[in-house]
């Protein structure tokens, strides 16, 4: 099977100048190139009272009959289909357990060593992975138990058993919807959380992972969730 990982990651925001300048100030002047983007929040989205949010695209080999696996499970889209009624050149879901995510042709050398974590927040973190990995060919690592912060299945996507995000129910949590959550590295987690909230930010107090990453939960100043993440020494 050819494994399919994310390969883009856009900012969809209600201030895109303002977003440019305060992902450069918590995380560093490169932040904004190649396969991580911004741009204005759906005109739609917006009326409908959506928040900013960020959108993962799932590079695949062919969009179209992965699509209709997500469709099969029970996924929707978001917006309108093209004019052309083709969707090879990719298409926004909602995903069977309600996070947003899109689907991409996939690209020869995807960029991730900004991102360092996809977190899949849902009501059952075992049922999303088996969707995932049924579709995808991602791989279960660990199952872990994280008390109130849920349970977790960890998984890889490329063969070579590195993780790289987990499925998990924290949706069950009052206030916490389902959504796929990216965390960004920085090498220094103190310093970026001190500056986002400088700039207006409501970051979660940060925690330590079972392998001694620190990991912290953050709104952007116009609402959109992402999160920080500092490697273990």
């Amino acid at each position: 099977m050819t494994f399919s990982r994310f390969d883009r990651y856009e900012l969809r925001t209600t201030d895109v100048d303002g977003a440019r300048a305060f992902y450069r100030a918590i995380v560093g002047d490169g932040f904004w190139t190649t396969g991580i983007d911004v741009a204005p929040l759906p005109a739609p989205a917006l009326a409908r009272g959506v928040p900013p949010y960020w959108l993962g695209h799932i590079g695949v080999e062919d969009v179209v009959p992965v699509m209709y696996q997500f469709f099969d499970a029970g996924a929707t889209r978001l917006g309108l289909p093209p004019a052309d009624g083709r969707d090879t050149a990719g298409v926004v879901l909602r995903d069977p357990f309600g996070a947003n995510v899109a689907l991409m042709p996939g690209t020869a050398a995807p960029n991730d060593h900004r991102v360092a974590w996809h977190l899949h927040g849902s009501r059952d973190e075992e049922r999303a992975f088996e969707f995932y990995a049924r579709v995808l060919g991602w791989t279960a690592l660990e199952r872990q138990d994280l008390g109130a912060r849920g349970r977790h299945v960890t998984f890889s996507w490329n063969g070579t058993g590195r993780p790289v995000g987990s499925t998990s129910d924290i949706a069950r949590r009052p206030h916490v919807h389902a959504q796929w959550l990216y965390f960004f590295r920085t090498p220094n987690l103190e310093a970026s959380l001190a500056r986002a909230r400088d700039l207006g930010a409501l970051p979660l107090p940060p925690t330590t992972t079972a392998d001694g990453h620190r990991v912290a939960a953050c709104d952007d100043p116009q609402g959109g969730a992402f999160g920080l993440y500092e490697d273990a020494n």
